[in-house]
């Protein structure tokens, strides 16, 4: 058993592979090359670099990121707000010995949030607009900072409340609160650039043995 703050210091200090890792997604909001890896960078880096088996805890609970995470190859997924270390243990027993969760019990709260996942991908021009909007400028900021016209800033905030308006309707949140969930923000766990996020369902399709497992528990019932 280890304990390190980055990955690469893991990769660095750690001379013989690990049963399972367990990755805290919230250590560090940094963003760059030299900052705390995080996220999709550190799953990857860690299962298809390194072979290793990561098991994600965290108290973060929005749909994006984690779909993100677990979909670049986490083998399971467990809130720090279940409060039950039990739980927690079981996980890493259960990584440790079949390479992936299969307890529909520690799966059901990962099922709940891809069911909220909008799985969809923004272009490049509404992503750098959602990124403006954020800073709290007004449509002709936004528009002579991208060297755009008023009326296309307008047009890329329609189509972005085609995808999302009813979600911020009801949570009663503005484009900054968005970008947030959507997990393209500075220092997110994503760090995506603007306009690379996977294709339009590519989430759920990655995601596909969750429902796999979910069916074959309700047959074995």
């Amino acid at each position: 058993m280890g304990s390190w703050g980055t990955i690469d210091d893991f990769v660095h200090l750690q001379q013989h592979g690990c049963h399972v890792v367990v990755l805290d997604l919230c250590l560090n909001r940094q963003t760059g090359d030299t900052a705390v890896l995080q996220g999709v960078r550190a799953i990857s880096k860690l299962v298809h670099e390194h072979g290793q088996r990561v098991l994600i805890y965290t108290a973060e609970a929005r749909p994006e990121p984690i779909a993100r995470c677990v979909a670049a190859g986490a083998a399971g997924y467990v809130s720090k707000y279940l409060g039950d270390d039990g739980v927690l243990a079981q996980a890493v027993i259960e990584i440790g010995r079949n390479g992936t969760i299969v307890t529909s019990a520690l799966h059901d709260a990962l099922r709940q949030l891809i069911r909220q996942c909008r799985d969809v991908r923004l272009s490049l021009p509404l992503e750098e607009t959602l990124a403006l909007l954020d800073r709290g400028l007004s449509d002709q900021e936004v528009a002579d900072r991208l060297h755009k016209s008023k009326r296309t800033i307008e047009e890329h905030k329609r189509k972005i409340l085609e995808l999302f308006g009813e979600q911020m309707e009801n949570r009663q949140r503005g484009f900054g609160d968005l970008r947030r969930e959507y997990g393209v923000g500075p220092g997110d766990l994503v760090n995506d650039q603007p306009g690379h996020r996977p294709a339009r369902g590519l989430l759920r399709r990655a995601l596909s043995w969750l429902t796999t497992s979910e069916n074959k528990s309700k047959r074995r019932a």
